[in-house]
């Protein structure tokens, strides 16, 4: 008599999973739209796989975008910042060489100055200097010839 089990019915399952059990969460995930609406972030209640429930923040202007510009415009733009992506660890590998190549002809410079080859010496010296500028700059040069042939292809 202790430990006797009881029964506790709880309803169909259709009404278990009815909407209806968050309505309250619902009505304030309104209130959140309604103040956040000029900012241009919604809210929303989100059925997970797990069938878990929860709430999902997304920014409108950012997921509208690919609707604002066209289809065939979006997907050339994620195409070419896929292929900008890819280039970037040679780029990342290209900018780490360049320090030691940079110092050793800065050194056969300052040593062909120093031996009395003055001219040579500069002039390695100087395109040394500017070479590892140039390659420091390769990122920026890359993404401003990619938002060229962008602003060029595009009518």
């Amino acid at each position: 008599m202790l430990f006797t089990r009881r029964v506790q019915t709880v309803g169909p399952i259709k009404e278990f999973v009815n909407a209806d059990n968050f309505s309250h969460i619902r009505k304030e995930i309104k209130k959140i739209n309604k103040k956040t609406a000029a900012h241009g972030i919604k809210a929303s209640l989100t059925t997970l796989a797990t069938g878990a429930t929860a709430i999902s923040i997304t920014n409108i202007l950012y997921t509208n975008h690919a609707y604002a510009q066209g289809p065939v415009e979006y997907v050339k733009g994620k195409a070419s910042e896929r292929i900008v992506e890819a280039f970037m660890p040679l780029v990342d590998m290209i900018q780490a060489l360049s320090y030691p190549i940079a110092l050793v002809m800065l050194t056969a410079g300052a040593l062909m100055f120093m031996i009395n080859q003055k001219d040579r010496g500069i002039s390695m010296i100087q395109n040394a200097s500017i070479g590892y500028i140039f390659v420091q700059m390769m990122p920026i040069f890359m993404q401003l010839i990619v938002e060229v042939g962008i602003s060029v292809a595009v009518p």
